[in-house]
């Protein structure tokens, strides 16, 4: 059934990446422009969060090099997730403390872009890269300004400049992979990216799925995981 789950999700993704360079490509022929491209990073900085079934393909496919740089970035979000007063400390701190998603190489490309999730494959830019490593907090009311007044609203999820069909899409895509999870286990488990692949890395957690949502809790608690922010169940 592991194998079965994952199958799904991996067609669910290359069929989003079809969908992806369609859009791309009609985009393109009305003269936009999408400014993702190899070696082009800041949005790496983010959280990013996905369905447990996508981060168990990515623990399949990833080295013990990378499960090791993992298992550190996890370590890091553990120690910050008491400062956080909110989802917006929250965001703040991962992206200022937390560092760059682990499974990023030195050369500034994805080390498990085959496998990365559906929030990673939906994310496009409209704008310069440099705007998807701002801090808007720390812009003038005139660049704030100049930004919003660029963005092509009928694209754009505004106020940010990533295009919203792709978002949409991947929204989707991220529902029919935890309702594939619960109609199996009555449960479904969603949340960070990187603890999630560590779980299943080091704890082999997709061998509790059986036990039901019981038994997974104990885990998450045993490891100080259980958070909003890190790992949640939804039965």
């Amino acid at each position: 059934m592991r194998q079965e789950l994952c199958d799904e999700v991996r067609i669910l993704q290359e069929r989003f990446d079809g969908a992806i360079r369609r859009w791309i490509d009609g985009y393109a022929e009305g003269g936009g422009r999408i400014h993702c491209g190899r070696g082009c990073s800041a949005c790496c900085s983010l959280t990013v969060n996905c369905t447990f079934t996508e981060a168990v393909r990515a623990a399949d496919a990833i080295s013990d090099l990378q499960a090791a740089a993992v298992a550190e970035h996890v370590a890091r979000l553990r120690q910050l997730l008491p400062r956080a007063r909110d989802l917006t400390d929250w965001l703040r701190l991962h992206r200022r403390e937390a560092g760059y998603c682990p499974l990023l190489g030195r050369d500034g490309d994805c080390g498990a872009y085959a496998v990365r999730p559906f929030s990673c494959r939906a994310l496009l830019a409209t704008r310069e890269s440099r705007w998807c490593g701002a801090d808007f907090s720390e812009l003038s009311s005139e660049e704030k300004r100049g930004f919003v007044e660029s963005l092509d609203r009928s694209v754009v999820a505004f106020p940010m400049h990533y295009v919203a069909a792709t978002r949409d899409l991947g929204e989707e895509l991220e529902q029919r992979s935890a309702l594939a999870l619960m109609a199996r286990f009555s449960f479904s488990l969603y949340g960070s990216f990187p603890v999630l692949v560590h779980l299943e890395r080091e704890h082999r957690l997709s061998d509790l799925l059986p036990q039901g949502a019981d038994a997974v809790r104990h885990l998450l608690e045993r490891e100080g995981l259980f958070h909003p922010f890190l790992a949640a169940i939804h039965d």
